[in-house]
């Protein structure tokens, strides 16, 4: 197996994957449609569409941009495309880490490597019908890229909280703001991992799982930040799927700022208990979390809010980005809004109708 100490990369470039869910118009039921959309897109979006778990499910994955808003804009112009195309067929897109209402017919994608893991896994993906967002930042070489795998991890649960738009699934109230990443959580090479002091000592954990057949390839590593040598880049995978373009906006902003952060700052090296305490918080209560950093009890706004000023006084992000990353930080998470919303109408298919890609 071949785990690069890459050199030569790119410098805080950008790109994303989202998930969808493909829903039937009527009744927000499943619809396993994914091959109509990859038939019928646009040729410009064809390579652009990846299939999922399932086979009511569409990954969008976006080319790689130097510019944070043309990013977004494809995202805007691919969804655009995709919807024009659910309307033909009385479908509807929809992005939320879990499916609110529950769903009986789920399908397994044709894809051989999901099979083998839907059997290796069992009953762990039975309800895996979750979606998240991954974001990919690019380094110039490993050794930078591993600064920023390490600075990163105490903060991943500021982006859990941002997203957070799960705590309805399968026809459950599971009062978790984000149990997609409890579901997550469950797969024996997922979740939080450890830091690492060298490429030598990270390519030693690859080579032995690799080496013993736990894994055949470096994506078989799910942890919720990972480097990626292929892309010479950070993928970060801890974020539920949103539909909110504003907040997706801001949640990839952050991951860059934490990136630049990074080669500029020290790296605060928490216990892995506080960094689990950290994320379970984050999962549990979203944008109303206390967080532990340096040894004291904080709000999870204050440290999103802090790193924002930090960001802003370095001339790392505009004006513009700052007011809209504090509108953000301010509001409502998305799962308390649902709860909200649960509370007024008892209905979980309104709960559902928030994720729709209008």
């Amino acid at each position: 197996m071949i785990f690069d100490k890459f050199t030569n990369g790119y410098i805080f470039t950008l790109g994303a994957e989202l998930e969808l869910r493909i829903l039937n118009k009527d009744d927000l039921s499943i619809s396993n449609e994914y091959d109509y959309f990859k038939s019928n897109i646009n040729d410009k979006y064809k390579n652009n569409i990846t299939s999922e778990f399932l086979k009511s499910m569409i990954e969008i994955n976006t080319p790689v941009f130097n510019n944070l808003q043309d990013l977004i804009n494809y995202f805007k112009e691919i969804i655009k495309e995709l919807n024009s195309l659910a309307k033909k067929k009385n479908l509807l897109l929809q992005s939320s880490g879990c499916s609110a209402i529950k769903q009986n017919n789920l399908e397994l994608s044709t894809n051989n490597r999901y099979r083998e893991l839907s059997h290796e896994h069992k009953i762990l993906l039975d309800d895996f019908s979750i979606c998240g967002l991954h974001v990919h930042i690019g380094f110039k070489n490993f050794d930078k890229a591993l600064k920023a795998f390490n600075y990163s991890l105490c903060y991943l649960p500021i982006f859990v909280a941002l997203s957070a738009s799960s705590v309805y699934s399968n026809g459950i109230d599971t009062g978790i703001h984000s149990y997609r990443t409890k579901v997550f959580d469950r797969l024996p090479k997922a979740s939080i991992p450890e830091y690492f002091k060298s490429y030598d000592e990270m390519k030693k954990v690859y080579d032995v799982l690799y080496n013993t057949e736990v894994i055949r390839s470096e994506k078989d590593i799910w942890w919720d930040v990972r480097i990626q040598p292929t892309f010479k880049t950070i993928e970060f995978r801890v974020c539920d799927a949103v539909n909110d373009f504003d907040r997706l906006e801001v949640i990839i902003g952050l991951f860059k700022v934490i990136c630049k952060l990074s080669q500029v700052k020290e790296t605060i090296y928490e216990p892995m208990q506080v960094l689990k305490q950290n994320m379970w918080k984050a999962s549990r209560y979203s944008m109303d979390a206390d967080f532990i950093l340096n040894g004291k009890k904080l709000h999870i706004r204050d440290v999103i809010n802090k790193l924002i000023d930090e960001a802003y006084e370095e001339k790392l992000i505009t004006e513009e980005f700052n007011q809209k990353a504090k509108q953000i930080v301010s509001k409502n998470s998305i799962s308390k809004d649902m709860i909200e919303l649960y509370k007024q109408t008892n209905d979980l298919e309104e709960i559902e109708r928030l994720g729709v890609f209008k």
